[in-house]
C-alpha cells in the first residue's frame, strides 16, 4: 500500500498558528515515523510547517508534495498512490479525492454544533476572516453549506468508500446523532493523543509562579476566553472594592487582537496578554500556573486541560461537549455562558481545600487518560496502515 499523509492538516487554520487537530496531526505522523512506515507527505509551502517535520522527511527518505504546485488528486495519480489519511477533513473542493483508500480522523462536527456569534467577526483581524466569520455557524449556512458536504461524506462512510475514526465518546454520539445512517457503522474512538513536552523558558516579566490563572488559545473566539478574562476582571474589582488584597493576575496566549480584551476590561494591570508563544514556553506556563480556566464552547477532545493536569495544576472548565468526559471529576465544571459562573469557580479555587482536591485529582486523572492515549495511539496508527 502506498499512502500519502496530508501535513496540511498540521499547519495553520483561520487565525490560529497552532491548533488541537494539527497537534493531533504531528502526533500521528512522529508515531508513524518511529515506526518506520512508508508513506509520503503532502503539504502546502505557502504555509507554516514545523521545521522538524521537514527534516524528518528528509532524514527518513519521504517524499513531501506540495500542493502549491499539484493537486491532490494529480500527487495521488502521478505516483501512484492509493491510500490517503488525513489527520482532519477539510470540505474544500479540491479534497474530495479519489483513491483506493481513504482515512480521515472525524474530530467531531463542530460547524454544525455551534451557534452563531458575532463575536467571531470581533476577534478577525483580517478582511477574509471577517467575511468568514459573518456567516460561519449561522444557520442558513449549516443548511446549505456545511450539512450537504458533511451528508455526502456521511454517505461515502455509510457504504464503505471512506472510513473513519473519531477522538472522543461524545465525537462519535454527535456525529451519529447528526447523521443517523451512521447509527449502526462501526466508528473507532481512539484517544486523542499528546507529545509531552519538556518546559522551558521564563515567565513573562511581573508574573511570578503560582500566582496566576491560564487561559489558552486567545485568538480563537470559540475558545470563550472573553467571558473568563471579564469574569477575572469582576473578582479583581470585587477584591479592590472589599479592601483586600488580590495579587493574581491572568495570563493570556495567543491573544493576536488584544484590544478585543482591553476593550471588555477596567483592571488592565492584572492581565498579561501574550501572543503565540512556542511549545516549551507554553508548556512552563502550565507548569508555573495557580490554576487553568478552559472555557471552551466546543471540544472534540481537548488538550489544554491535560496539559496542566500533568503537573497538577487544578483546572476549572466548561461542562459542555467532551471536556467532561476528558476531565472527569478532576475539574471544576461552569456553565460556558456564564460569567457569573466562572468568576465562581474561580472563587472556589482561592480555597485551599478545594484547591488541594482538584490538584491532587488532577494528577491522577492525568496519569488515566494518557495511559489511553498512548495504548489508543498504537491502535490508531494500525487503523491508518491497514494493520488488522
Amino acid at each position: 500500500m502506498s499512502l500519502l499523509f496530508n501535513l496540511v492538516a498540521v499547519q495553520p487554520i483561520h487565525s490560529a498558528k497552532f491548533h488541537g487537530g494539527g497537534s493531533y496531526g504531528e502526533v500521528i505522523f512522529w508515531a508513524m515515523v518511529n515506526r518506520s512506515a512508508k508513506f509520503s507527505c503532502v503539504y502546502d509551502s505557502g504555509k507554516y510547517l514545523a521545521p522538524d517535520i521537514i527534516e524528518a522527511c528528509k532524514n527518513n527518505s519521504i517524499p513531501l508534495y506540495d500542493i502549491a504546485t499539484k493537486t491532490p488528486q494529480q500527487i495521488i495519480d502521478e505516483n501512484g498512490i492509493d491510500a490517503f489519511y488525513t489527520p482532519l477533513y477539510s470540505l474544500e473542493k479540491k479534497w474530495q479525492i479519489n483513491v483506493g483508500r481513504f482515512v480521515f480522523t472525524w474530530h467531531g462536527v463542530r460547524a454544525l454544533e455551534m451557534q452563531y456569534s458575532g463575536l467571531g467577526i470581533k476577534f478577525a483581524k483580517k478582511l477574509a476572516q471577517k467575511a468568514e466569520a459573518l456567516v460561519r455557524y449561522r444557520e442558513c449556512w449549516k443548511k446549505y453549506f456545511y450539512k450537504p458536504k458533511y451528508q455526502d461524506l456521511a454517505k461515502r462512510i455509510a457504504n464503505g468508500s471512506v472510513e473513519t475514526i473519531t477522538v472522543s465518546e461524545h465525537s462519535r454520539a454527535s456525529i451519529k446523532s447528526f447523521f443517523p445512517e451512521l447509527l449502526d457503522k462501526e466508528i473507532p474512538v481512539f484517544y486523542s493523543p499528546m507529545i509531552e513536552h519538556e518546559a522551558k523558558g521564563s515567565l513573562p516579566s511581573g508574573v511570578s509562579a503560582c500566582k496566576y490563572f491560564l487561559l489558552t488559545s486567545g485568538a480563537r473566539w470559540e475558545k470563550n476566553n472573553l467571558r473568563a478574562v471579564i469574569a477575572f476582571d469582576e473578582l479583581v474589582s470585587m477584591f479592590k472594592e472589599q479592601g483586600k488584597a488580590f495579587d493574581f493576575k491572568l495570563v493570556i496566549t495567543g491573544a493576536t487582537n488584544p484590544k478585543v480584551y482591553l476593550n471588555s476590561i477596567r483592571n488592565k494591570e492584572s492581565f498579561v496578554l501574550l501572543n503565540y508563544v512556542e511549545t516549551e514556553e507554553l508548556e512552563m506556563l502550565h507548569k508555573n500556573a495557580y490554576a487553568f480556566v478552559f472555557p471552551s464552547l466546543n471540544e472534540g477532545f481537548g488538550y489544554p486541560p491535560m496539559q496542566s493536569m500533568r503537573y497538577g495544576v487544578p483546572v476549572a472548565a466548561s461542562g459542555s461537549t467532551s471536556i467532561p468526559e476528558v476531565c472527569s471529576n478532576a475539574a471544576l465544571y461552569f456553565d460556558p455562558y456564564s460569567v457569573s459562573e466562572i468568576k465562581n469557580r474561580m472563587i472556589q479555587l482561592l480555597d485551599k481545600e478545594i484547591y488541594k482536591l482538584y490538584a491532587a485529582r488532577s494528577i491522577e486523572r492525568y496519569a488515566a487518560v494518557s495511559n489511553r492515549q498512548r495504548e489508543d495511539l498504537d491502535k490508531a496508527v494500525d487503523f491508518i496502515l491497514g494493520i488488522k
